[in-house]
């Protein structure tokens, strides 16, 4: 079992190489943007982004995961299900990237009602269509089991992104308008690069009944991965209406500071999919996906408990005259908490997909999250004018909740994996207590950091380690001492 955990962690530490690195680098600009851009055109930051993030959903139409499913359990067509796939992203990029850039004055009114978005739109479509081209090819990397260049490649276009960032936003004074042409420019090169690759594994010939097996199974994604796009988006754009773009920006840049907590939930999600494909052959692939749930939690927990405790020392860091983020954008912290306990669901409920893919019931997916997306919106409504900021962001709690709650019973109906239920709340107890301890006392960073010593100590106080666990450590120990 351990050795297949080590493959999972692996694949998750290489794909989630380009990542880290990239919004490592992407997050040490955010301070530099508070200091340089306004918190209102910071806040149409947050919506731009916000609408991209919900159309890209619209020009994937699922078809990575569908791809992804195809081209790995079924060998022998995996020439002709990439050539129809991409083939049939190259249509749909440029008919649905046209279509936003001819109608992008009535659609920007409904991204914000404050200022016209409307140039933004169009640049946003460009955007969309250059990920959009590029989902079958870097799906094809991650089937083949090329981490490397798979990572490579993510690392080159942040690096290119954050070089035209900080020339074009800091230098030039550009603002968003600089932010999205980096964006143009890194997701087109990628996409010239890739494009070469991709064309020598095509047969050129785009079959109909590739194409209907691939929809089938991807379409339910559509409405699926466009109501978790909502819980994530919405409280933005509900903000803006019944706040103001100040409170938005302010939001957005806040929101970057769970990145550590997005990043390791990301390289999980990059990784699970061809891992469970993969581990659904063998006689044990159940007790592996439980351990890897427990695992899971172990290491979010981990991380909650770091960035919470270390949030308020590193926003208000003082650097020569300037602090690391401007004082205009403290009064957002505290969502900080909150936000990393959405993100730690939304990684159990990917976890939990596992249920109805392997079970071909994809078409339940819309009913969960479309739930979870329509209490997200009437718990903003309830929450948002009484508590701002900090009323959107437990609006998402509750719909990852929900997502959670919902997967779990209708994945463990069709795949009844053995979770280890005893260990998982060990995990979240000494999470809860330590948390909490934190809560009630003040002692600063040197009570910080006794706490967080603290975590693996009481983990194995409590037992929650098991022999063949131990036995494992000891023998790297002893590699290492060697």
């Amino acid at each position: 079992m351990l050795q297949s955990l080590k493959r999972l962690t692996r694949h998750s530490a290489i794909y989630g190489l380009s990542n880290v690195l990239g919004r490592s680098m992407a997050f040490l600009l955010v301070p530099v943007y508070t200091h340089v851009i306004p918190t209102d055109e910071f806040g149409y930051f947050g919506l731009i982004y916000s609408f991209i993030a919900l159309m890209n959903v619209v020009f994937i139409y699922g078809m990575d995961a569908a791809f992804l499913r195809f081209y790995l359990l079924d060998d022998t067509k995996k020439r002709d299900t990439l050539s129809t796939g991409y083939l049939t992203m190259i249509f749909t990029s440029v008919v649905l990237a046209g279509l936003i850039a001819l109608t992008a004055d009535y659609i920007a009114p409904l991204i914000a009602t404050s200022a016209s978005l409307a140039s933004y739109v169009r640049m946003a479509a460009v955007i969309l269509a250059f990920d959009a081209l590029n989902v079958i090819p870097f799906a094809r990397l991650r089937g083949e089991g090329k981490a490397p260049l798979f990572a490579a490649l993510g690392l080159v276009k942040v690096i290119l992104e954050l070089i035209g960032n900080y020339w074009l936003v800091v230098v030039q004074g550009m603002g968003l308008t600089g932010i999205l042409i980096s964006n143009m420019l890194g997701s087109g090169l990628i996409f010239l690069v890739l494009m070469p690759i991709t064309l020598r594994h095509i047969s050129f010939l785009w079959a109909r009944t590739n194409a209907s097996a691939l929809l089938k199974f991807g379409l339910p994604y559509v409405p699926a991965g466009a109501c978790i796009i909502v819980i994530e988006t919405i409280g933005t754009l509900m903000l803006e209406r019944m706040a103001d773009t100040a409170t938005v920006g302010i939001y957005q840049a806040i929101r970057k500071m769970g990145v550590g907590m997005l990043l390791f939930v990301n390289m999980f999600r990059l990784a699970w999919q061809p891992f469970f494909l993969e581990t659904s052959k063998q006689t044990d692939a159940m007790p592996i996906f439980a351990r890897v749930l427990t695992y899971f939690l172990v290491i979010t927990s981990g991380v909650f408990l770091c960035i919470s405790f270390l949030i308020d020392d590193l926003i208000t860091l003082r650097i020569g005259e300037y602090t690391f983020f401007k004082e205009t954008y403290w009064d957002g912290i505290g969502i900080v908490p909150p936000l990393l306990i959405a993100y730690i669901l939304y990684g159990i409920y990917v976890n939990l997909t596992v249920g109805i893919y392997l079970g071909k019931k994809t078409i339940i997916l819309p009913v969960i999250t479309g739930t979870a997306a329509l209490l997200c919106i009437l718990t903003n409504l309830a929450l948002i004018p009484s508590f701002g900021m900090y009323g959107a962001v437990m609006a998402s709690v509750v719909a990852y909740g929900v997502m959670v709650v919902g997967m779990y019973i209708v994945s463990h109906t069709y795949y009844p994996i053995p979770y280890e239920y005893m260990r998982i709340v060990k995990v979240l107890l000494v999470c809860g207590v330590i948390y909490m301890v934190r809560w009630y006392m003040e002692g600063g960073w040197v009570l910080e950091m006794g706490l967080l010593a603290m975590y693996p100590v009481l983990l194995i106080a409590i037992r929650f380690f098991n022999a063949e666990e131990v036995t494992f450590v000891k023998q790297r120990l002893r590699l290492l001492r060697s």
